[in-house]
């Protein structure tokens, strides 16, 4: 029809052809169109056999050609498309994935020879200078759990086995099965198999030793690349022998040798085809295939590690028939470690130290564990063997030097307390002993009380997360005063925070808050630092790890030890590390420099290769003025503050401080000298009161073990030997006298203030350069005081009663109920002349003037600021003849 071909015409056309006879004709691209004019008489002419023939054959032909057309399209697309999402992928790949793998994690150098691990430590001539010689500590044995095994010692059956089911075209592809692979993706897509992996044994390794198992796409791309570049490098024995030592197979055990001993009890080259099949099928998930949890799992993948081993002609039908239906038999036991020989607190805490930053380094668990226990390491560790074993002998019985003194406190009944210590060097950051328990210690990698069990630490947290950053940030000097009083007034009518002893005293400087422990100076000094501050100095200057910014628990529970609480009075969640603590010490000793703890110097492979290293590097923290000034203050602490009692002082020079806990579940004390700096926590296993404890068992035992660490240098010096060390004082810091109630020059009123005699309240101090105090004092105040009655005078008393005395004036305290204030007598506050005195019954003179609130009150039978009503002329007050203080009135 010859409509058909109209829509190829512009509308135009198309009208002026309306009333026109048309025919169209097409042979190949040209269209001829024949025009004449309408003649309704003209016949439509019947098509012969040839132009019906045409006409099919012109069908056929567009047919062809629009399919010609439509494939040839969709293959420009394709190409096109194809051209896109390669380029593409290959800028992903330029962003996103490293090509080449780290081969040095997979070149342990392990061999059947070398797989002992030896420890040394150094016996120094001086250790600041690492100047000593190296000396064998002890060697770590592989543990049951984890032990290397060379590939002639892997039987030919165990092999296959995990070939066989694992990756059955290991021996042929370079690292990744492709068929697998795209299969697998199909898979992810279209879901038609329940189960389908396609890492090879190659890809597996490289999980295991990179700990890099999360499911996302880039993973598995950046799984391929490495797996094909570590085929380039490794052989393929290699490889599968890596593979088999670091292998998840259940019970905590890594690799073939730990699962040969822990389920059958032999060496792994005596395993019979059915043991090599039961431990081949654990590889899939281990937790469901425990031989020793889920017998019936493990059973049922057996059965299928034996066929496949069939299909693909590892073993026999024969042998298979032999085996199939054997059931086995484990020869399992729990412990496994009484055979082996008990390491020191001081190895187990390398061991952790050195593992952890092999994992940090990229290492994985089982990698980790596999290079400590069979790699043939040599690790130079910072022990110092004098102070090992001191901890060691006092720690085990409790008992101390020639007398066999009893450092730990008796308990009448229960099990007794559990305590820790750990001993830094504060120069270096070398840790030269520690103690994780008391008593013998009967395992290996047990728990630490020192290195890794978390506690609050109590008033000990205060120098580091309150004083020392406020003093650095200039908001703090040595003198600074603050209000001991209550920080906050809740809503039923308790007060917050509590001191220990349970007092206020009022008007109180910083070195007096630290000697004394003042929980609420240190609350208000924390809160004008910040909380961010204060938290920011503790977890990344001073690396104390363990205390938490947030962390949600299962139940929607929110922690943080950003706090005031956990900070200012170590109420932290759950707590700090002995080591942690004790190594922000380091930062007073140290002229303000911070050194991290750390157990060891560097480590060495089997072939000499340094593989980790503790450098010596310290970051700067405090200025050196500040730093000494510090243990300045905390020096105060052990001669006449909260840590006293302990005799070191009288022979060394010692500064540190105490700390309890809420509920006093824990005790610490975190000491220094110029030679030492000591941590030691006191507590039970399961927190409880030690409330019937005296004193802090701390400082006993810190004392018992420094005092002997110590006996060498005291002697020394006393035959006239090295003359023994004292804190150093930089000569940019000066010592200056102050007003203790204000922390400013002292002036006549100081010097009259009643408490004591004259210049009672003029106290030293040490300040930086610049800092000393300047101004004059503007919180004592001159106030006439009626000597006969013992009372502030008005103009009513006699001139011959009088005399000046230094009052404390102090006008915010205005608290919602009553405290008990040791200062609190000796206030003076401003009054209206229109105001009644107060005093009648002992009150403060201005007690009417407060409106119905509370200013604090001295727990005494008469207060010394009550007002003199004996001469005051009351009537004529009444009258409206005198003001409040007695002065007569003129109109």
């Amino acid at each position: 029809s010859p409509n058909r071909y109209l829509p190829i015409l512009s509308p135009q056309i198309h009208n002026i052809f309306k009333k026109t006879v048309y025919n169209i004709t097409i042979e190949k691209d040209v269209i001829t169109l024949k025009i004449g004019k309408f003649d309704s008489r003209l016949k439509k002419e019947k098509p012969t056999d040839d132009s019906k023939q045409k006409k099919k054959k012109s069908r056929v032909g567009r047919v062809l050609i629009f399919i010609l057309n439509a494939f040839l399209t969709c293959v420009l697309v394709g190409v096109i498309t194809a051209i896109i999402v390669g380029c593409t992928f290959a800028v992903y790949v330029k962003n996103n994935i490293v090509l080449e793998i780290d081969i040095e994690k997979y070149d342990m150098n392990i061999t059947s020879t070398t797989t002992t691990t030896t420890l040394y430590y150094y016996d120094y001539a001086d250790r600041t200078a690492r100047d000593g010689v190296a000396k064998e500590m002890a060697e770590i044995h592989g543990e049951a759990n984890s032990i290397y095994v060379p590939y002639k010692q892997i039987p030919q059956t165990l092999r296959d086995a995990f070939i066989a089911i694992e990756d059955h075209r290991f021996m042929t592809h370079k690292g990744v099965d492709w068929y697998r692979t795209i299969g697998a993706g199909a898979n992810f897509f279209l879901g038609f198999m329940d189960e389908f992996g396609a890492s090879t044994i190659t890809q597996q390794l490289i999980k295991n030793i990179s700990g890099e198992d999360d499911y996302k796409i880039q993973r598995k791309i950046q799984e391929i690349f490495w797996a094909l570049d570590l085929e380039k490098q490794k052989e393929k024995d290699d490889i599968l022998t890596l593979y088999m030592n670091v292998i998840s197979l259940a019970q905590n055990c890594y690799g073939v040798q730990a699962a040969a001993n822990t389920y059958f009890g032999k060496d792994v080259s005596e395993l019979t085809l059915n043991e090599c099949a039961c431990i081949a099928g654990i590889t899939k998930n281990p937790s469901k295939y425990n031989p020793v949890t889920h017998p019936k799992d493990n059973d049922d993948r057996r059965r299928t590690v034996l066929r496949r081993m069939l299909e693909t002609e590892k073993i026999t039908q024969e042998e298979f028939d032999a085996v199939i239906d054997e059931p086995i038999v484990l020869n399992y036991t729990v412990d496994k470690s009484s055979s082996t020989a008990i390491n020191s607190w001081y190895t187990d805490m390398v061991i952790e130290d050195v593992m952890n930053d092999l994992m940090e380094a990229g290492y994985t668990q089982q990698a980790a564990s596999m290079l400590v226990y069979s790699g043939g390491l040599k690790i130079y560790t910072c022990m110092d063997k004098k102070v090992q074993d001191l901890l060691d002998d006092a720690y085990k019985d409790g008992l101390i030097g020639e007398s066999e003194t009893d450092i730990f406190p008796a308990h009448t009944s229960g099990m007794p307390a559990q305590s820790s210590m750990i001993i830094i060097d504060p120069y270096t950051g070398d840790i030269l002993g520690v103690a994780g328990k008391r008593g013998e210690k009967t395992g290996n990698r047990i728990q630490n009380y020192a290195t890794q069990t978390v506690r609050p630490a109590g008033s000990s947290i205060k120098p580091v997360s309150v004083y020392a950053p406020a003093l650095e940030a200039g908001l703090i000097n040595y003198a600074t005063v603050y209000d001991d009083t209550p920080y906050e007034f809740k809503e039923d009518n308790t007060v917050w925070p509590h001191n220990l002893p349970d007092r206020y005293d009022g008007l109180t400087n910083i070195n007096s808050a630290i000697e004394t422990s003042k929980n609420t100076v240190a609350v208000k000094v924390l809160n004008d630092l910040t909380l961010d501050y204060s938290f920011d100095f503790c977890k990344n200057y001073l690396q104390m790890n363990s205390l938490i910014d947030l962390l949600e628990l299962s139940n929607g529970t929110r922690l943080t030890d950003k706090g005031l609480a956990a900070l200012a009075l170590g109420q932290q969640n759950y707590g700090v590390t002995v080591r942690e603590i004790t190594a922000a010490y380091s930062m007073f000793t140290n002229a303000g420099i911070f050194n991290e703890a750390k157990s060891y110097l560097r480590v060495e492979d089997s072939s000499g290769k340094t593989i980790l290293e503790n450098e010596d590097i310290g970051t700067v923290v405090l200025s050196e003025e500040n730093a000494a000034i510090m243990t300045k203050m905390l020096t105060n602490v052990v001669t006449k503050g909260t840590a006293s009692k302990v005799t070191l002082k009288n022979q060394v020079n010692c500064a540190g401080k105490t700390g309890t806990t809420t509920n006093d579940y824990d005790r610490w004390f975190i000491g220094y000298t110029p030679y030492y700096i000591g941590g030691v926590w006191y507590g039970y296993e399961y927190p409880k009161s030690l409330a019937n404890l005296k004193s802090n068992p701390c400082i006993t035992i810190w004392d018992s073990i420094m005092t002997e660490l110590h006996s060498d240098y005291i002697a020394q010096a006393a035959d006239g030997g090295e003359p023994l060390k004292t804190f150093e004082t930089p000569e940019t810091v000066i010592s200056a006298r102050y007003c203790r109630d204000s922390g400013l020059l002292m002036t006549e009123a100081c010097y009259a203030d009643p408490r004591g005699k004259s210049g009672a309240r003029a106290e030293w101090g040490w300040f930086a350069k610049g800092t000393e105090p300047k101004g004059y004092c503007t919180t004592h105040v001159m106030v006439r005081y009626d000597t006969l009655t013992g009372a502030v005078a008005s103009d009513c008393c006699p001139s011959g009663n009088i005399a000046n005395v230094g009052l404390l004036h102090i006008e915010d305290r205005n608290f919602p109920q009553q405290v008990i204030i040791t200062d609190a007598q000796y206030v003076w506050r401003n009054m209206s002349d229109t105001t009644e005195p107060g005093g009648w019954w002992g009150d403060p003179f201005y007690v009417n003037e407060l409106g119905g609130l509370f200013a604090g009150y001295t727990n005494v039978e008469k207060q010394y600021n009550q007002f003199c009503w004996e001469h005051f002329d009351f009537t004529a007050f009444k009258r409206g003849e005198l003001t409040s203080w007695g002065k007569r009135k003129w109109y």
